[in-house]
């Protein structure tokens, strides 16, 4: 979709109408949306704007659904009606009867992105339809006039009949007007010489659609014959497959190569600015998404927008519009300086794509149009209109590398321009809002790419504390990101991005490298530390992890049973054929295995059996509120006691408080973690003899 969704939600509940707007938004639809609480709210949003879909909550008693279907049809009745109800019995029929498109439960979050992404792809379907065809017809009209002014004859042929014909041949051919020439063969202007010889080229045509080039002898009314060179090509008109006849002027040789060539231009450019189409800088777009694929940033697009184009059009009228593009494009033209290449978006926007990413630069040429076209004082008659431009700004690199992503981009920037009352250029500079998921995962796995190689990640230590005196030294290993201001960023901020992009895998490795340098340092020291790393879903899929890990041991002097590698329970049942191989090539090492988030699936002792652990981790939800939860104390001690006979041992972590600590004790747990006892810190430096 290129272009935001513009919803109206005729509504009374702006709670609802938010967590909606929220919901349709994390499918990656960028969203514009208003709320009408009555008929007349619902008339007045219509006056400004057309959107795209009316959202009716049934559940709304000011304006009931067949009101909202008779406005809409009374105005855009193209403009499709959704049903929204709380209610779980509702039945659709009834109100699809009444107009509704579809009728979709509120609380039915993934039934209501389906149903409005779906309803969304048809309408910008519709509108990309129409203005494909409002183009088309305005490249025929040009087409139409610039062969009537062309020095050759040139005609068009439907199955062999006449359906145009310019002035040239008309008059090559002595007929005074097009009327006498339709539903005319061509074969009646042959000579009888050569009709086998057109009748042989229609009928090659008609099979291949290939070009050509041949000479004829027409036959001019009944006595006078002559000889032409004529070039033939498939074209389209009014929707019907035609041949192009041109037979070449004697005058100078004939004018088909500057036909052509002008016909190519007209048909890539607007008529009124002679900036490229909309359909023709989407290619270049395109072009120039693809190099920032590849890591090849060189470009930025630039949307230049009338802000006050309704207020123009409804005071002066269409005729004025073509007027205020020109003048616009005209001033555009004198602030490009560098070859930029100009586009006509919509009626009311244009488009700049530019080489020039310096964002000074940007800057710079943005404060130019914006001044150019303040000052800008085109006429209708005698009234003077003045221009106010919104210009925003994206660069494409591989955060924008889709069209309708760039657009969506810059669109946003212009209207926060207006919005904001912004008297500048507003470069995309994303936020959490901004961005969807997929760029926030690449964001942050770029941000840690460069942290590896500033040297700018951590690692961090939590001690796992014995609640029965066992000796040693146990933590748990996390790591963070030291940021620009030399704050350490967390990895639970993170974590999840940076799986699903892949990067999982290498700051396992980052990560397992520096804390076997740290165990093998502090264990020659004379400490007697074990460390728990955590293995990301990346790490399970690496089948030369093990033979890495091994390497590792080996050159860092360590035994692997200093090791516990830690797999989360979810992970585990996903990756279970992968999961299992791991862990028992580990154990073939003697290293330990720990499984994390233990107890939040269905049947965790199922898992016991087909993976044993040495140490399993007890999960957040069943840790929440323990102190006060009996019934989680209950699991907790269930699970304890089934793990006895196998010598499992149970770490209870997210401890947060005394309270908790005490109880955790008579549950038969073995080891206890978390903030109350010890914060995650750069040194391990807990006092284990307490």
């Amino acid at each position: 979709m290129n272009h935001p969704l513009q919803l109206i939600f005729v509504d009374s509940s702006p709670n609802d109408v938010e967590e909606m707007v929220s919901t349709i938004k994390t499918s990656g639809v960028a969203v514009r949306s208003r709320i009408a609480q009555d008929a007349d709210d619902l008339t007045n949003l219509l006056t400004e704007a057309q959107p795209h879909i009316i959202l009716h909550a049934l559940e709304n008693e000011e304006v009931t659904l067949e009101q909202t279907v008779s406005t809409i049809n009374g105005r855009a009745p193209e403009i499709p009606v959704i049903a929204l109800t709380k209610s779980a019995d509702t039945d659709p029929v009834a109100y699809m009867q009444q107009g509704a498109a579809s009728v979709v439960n509120k609380k039915n979050a993934e039934h209501l992105q389906l149903v409005v992404n779906s309803t969304a792809k048809t309408q910008f379907h519709i509108q990309e339809l129409k203005e494909i065809a409002a183009n088309c017809d305005e490249l025929e009209i040009r087409c139409k006039k610039l062969m009537e002014s062309s020095r050759d004859a040139i005609c068009y042929l439907h199955e062999g009949m006449h359906t145009y014909a310019n002035e040239k041949y008309l008059e090559k051919f002595g007929y005074t007007n097009t009327e006498e020439l339709y539903g005319l063969s061509i074969m009646d202007l042959v000579s009888p010489d050569d009709q086998s010889k057109m009748k042989d080229l229609l009928k090659s045509f008609s099979k291949n659609k290939e070009p050509g080039e041949t000479s004829l002898t027409f036959r001019k009314g009944d006595d006078e014959n002559f000889t032409a060179k004529l070039n033939y090509n498939a074209v389209s008109l009014a929707g019907e497959e035609c041949i192009q006849i041109v037979i070449q002027s004697s005058e100078g040789g004939g004018d088909t190569k500057d036909l052509e060539e002008q016909l190519n231009y007209l048909s890539e450019r607007d008529v009124h600015t002679g900036f490229y189409h909309r359909r023709s800088i989407m290619d270049q777009l395109e072009s120039a998404a693809n190099d920032a694929k590849q890591g090849k940033v060189s470009q930025a697009f630039i949307q230049i927008d009338i802000a006050n184009f309704s207020d123009i059009k409804d005071k002066f009228g269409i005729a004025a519009i073509d007027k205020v593009s020109s003048d616009v494009a005209r001033s555009l033209r004198k602030c490009c300086t560098h070859g930029e290449t100009l586009s006509k978006l919509t009626e009311e926007s244009f488009g700049v794509l530019t080489s020039n990413i310096n964002p000074k630069e940007i800057q710079a040429f943005g404060t130019s149009v914006i001044k150019s076209l303040g000052e800008l004082m085109t006429s209708s008659g005698s009234d003077y209109i003045s221009i106010k431009p919104a210009v925003g700004a994206v660069k494409i690199d591989q955060f924008t590398a889709d069209v309708p992503d760039i657009l969506n981009k810059a669109k946003d920037c212009c209207d926060e321009a207006w919005e904001n009352d912004k008297n500048e250029i507003v470069i995309y500079q994303p936020n959490d809002e901004q961005m969807g998921e997929k760029e926030k995962d690449e964001r942050w796995t770029l941000k840690l790419r460069e942290a590896v190689k500033e040297n700018r990640l951590a690692l961090l230590y939590q001690p796992i504390i014995s609640l029965h005196g066992e000796p040693g030294e146990r933590y748990q290993i996390y790591t963070a990101l030291r940021n620009k201001d030399n704050e350490l960023v967390p990895a639970s901020e993170f974590v999840m991005r940076i799986e699903r992009t892949g990067f999982g895998k290498m700051l396992d490795r980052w990560i397992i490298l520096n804390a076997l340098k740290k165990l093998s340092e502090l264990r020659n020291k004379g400490a007697d530390m074990r460390l728990f790393i955590k293995l990301s879903s990346n790490s399970i899929l690496d089948k030369d992890l093990p033979a890495w890990l091994g390497e590792q041991f080996n050159t860092n002097g360590i035994s692997p049973n200093y090791v516990c590698f830690e797999i989360k329970e979810s992970v585990l049942i996903s990756h279970f054929k992968e999961s299992k191989n791991l862990v028992t090539a580990l154990q073939g090492m003697k290293a330990e295995i720990a499984i994390d988030a233990f107890g939040a699936g269905e049947n965790p002792a199922k898992i016991l059996k087909a993976i044993p652990a040495n140490y399993v981790k007890i999960c957040h939800s069943l840790m929440s509120g323990v102190s006060d939860n009996q019934e989680n104390q209950n699991a907790i001690r269930e699970i304890a006691e089934a793990l006895k006979p196998a010598g499992t041992k149970v770490i209870a972590q997210f401890i947060e408080d005394a309270d908790t600590l005490s109880i955790l004790w008579s549950l038969g747990i073995n080891y206890t973690q978390g903030n109350f006892l010890q914060p995650p810190g750069e040194h391990p430096n807990y006092d284990f003899s307490l």
